[in-house]
């Protein structure tokens, strides 16, 4: 696909939005924009967005085959063999890309209904979860009240997107935030007809299990894309999705395998968010996954907080979790090492260890007997 005889670096400003918990929009979850630049769906429209400045300057850099500074995360894993967003929205949607015209709009769309959310993981926050309210309160004053962007019909969002293929519904919790307002957005592509040609994707925590209702507009849609989000085995998982169980993500994970065994358009993913936390240990978690027949995990990483980087520690500790990936006999996980290797958030590593204790008190936590060989190499240097 080219515009003018010219094909972009990236085709997700012309053809994606992506509308956070808050409102603001922006091409997609990677996109790192800056305060005074951000726009948001209880100011402005979707059409408004289109034609701002902000979108257009992102895509006058792409033509010009250059990345925008907003773009850093997708540029830093690519400099790591670590497969992008931008790499692999191409690679699931090649044909509509390649055949992509400007008339068709948005044609992919992420949208948070809301950040209702039953844990508070450790590198989240209010934003995001509304479990974390209190926590940030007590711990930063600062209160994150939650805002309800999506109207009540999502009509914004049906009237926008006349041509879209795909949804990816992210939270909070998807199956706790705005249910009404998601089920009949679902009800009018189905009424319409579209529902045969759209897939649709959620990326949950997987401590609660879809309603029948559910699984009866489902069957309507060309393709449901179930990833579960998990950070993590046993205790460590408990301690990261806090105040998750591990025997409550066990049990759906096998009612999730017996839905996708009698439903042909359900397709089961996983998502591992790669942070300080748990980077030591994502050898044991491909093996987990390997152990319950789920397919390899995608694994994205911490950016913000800056001092929950898997990149945060000092060279020391850093050289020693390298040489502890590069012994997997996951190929996936050797990637990670690369990533450490190339990237450096030490500057941030006394942050780490401040708030690390900070969260455990305030949560009754302890992460020196949770990240028993972490702790270790922390203390050795």
């Amino acid at each position: 696909m080219a515009f003018n005889n010219v094909k972009p670096l990236c085709l997700i400003p012309w053809t994606s939005i992506d509308i956070n918990p808050k409102g603001n929009i922006k091409p997609c979850c990677k996109y790192n924009v800056p305060v005074n630049e951000q726009l948001n769906i209880n100011q402005v429209s979707i059409e408004s967005y289109t034609k701002s400045k902000f979108l257009k300057s992102i895509k006058n850099t792409m033509l010009k085959n250059e990345w925008p500074e907003g773009c850093i995360r997708c540029k830093k894993e690519e400099d790591s063999s670590i497969k992008s967003k931008r790499q692999l929205d191409y690679e699931r949607w090649s044909t509509h890309f390649d055949n992509y015209t400007e008339d068709k709009g948005y044609i992919i769309a992420t949208i948070a209904f809301g950040n209702t959310c039953n844990l508070k993981c450790i590198t989240c926050g209010p934003n995001a979860s509304s479990k974390w309210r209190k926590e940030y309160i007590d711990l930063y004053g600062i209160d994150e009240k939650p805002l309800e962007s999506i109207s009540s019909d999502a009509s914004e969002i049906y009237n926008a997107m006349p041509n879209v293929i795909h949804f990816d519904i992210s939270g909070g919790e998807p199956f706790l935030s705005e249910i009404k307002k998601q089920k009949r957005l679902l009800q009018r592509y189905i009424d319409s007809g579209r529902c045969k040609d759209i897939t649709l994707h959620y990326t949950t925590n997987g401590q609660t299990f879809p309603s029948q209702d559910w699984w009866n507009l489902w069957q309507n849609f060309k393709e449901i894309d179930m990833q579960l989000s998990i950070d993590g085995v046993g205790k460590r998982y408990e301690y990261i999705r806090f105040p998750a169980k591990q025997e409550i993500i066990e049990e759906h994970v096998k009612m999730y395998t017996e839905k996708e065994k009698i439903n042909p358009n359900l397709r089961l993913s996983v998502s591992h968010t790669v942070s300080a936390y748990n980077v030591y240990y994502l050898s044991s978690f491909f093996d987990w996954c390997e152990i319950y027949g789920l397919p390899i995990p995608w694994c994205g990483v911490v950016t913000t907080p800056n001092h929950m980087r898997p990149t945060v520690f000092p060279k020391l500790v850093k050289e020693k979790i390298i040489q502890h990936l590069n012994s997997s006999r996951h190929k996936d996980v050797h990637t990670w090492a690369n990533y450490l290797s190339a990237n450096d958030s030490s500057e941030h590593y006394d942050k780490f260890l401040q708030m690390k204790d900070v969260h455990d008190l305030y949560r009754n936590l302890n992460f020196a007997t949770t990240f028993g060989e972490l702790e270790e190499l922390i203390n050795g240097f």
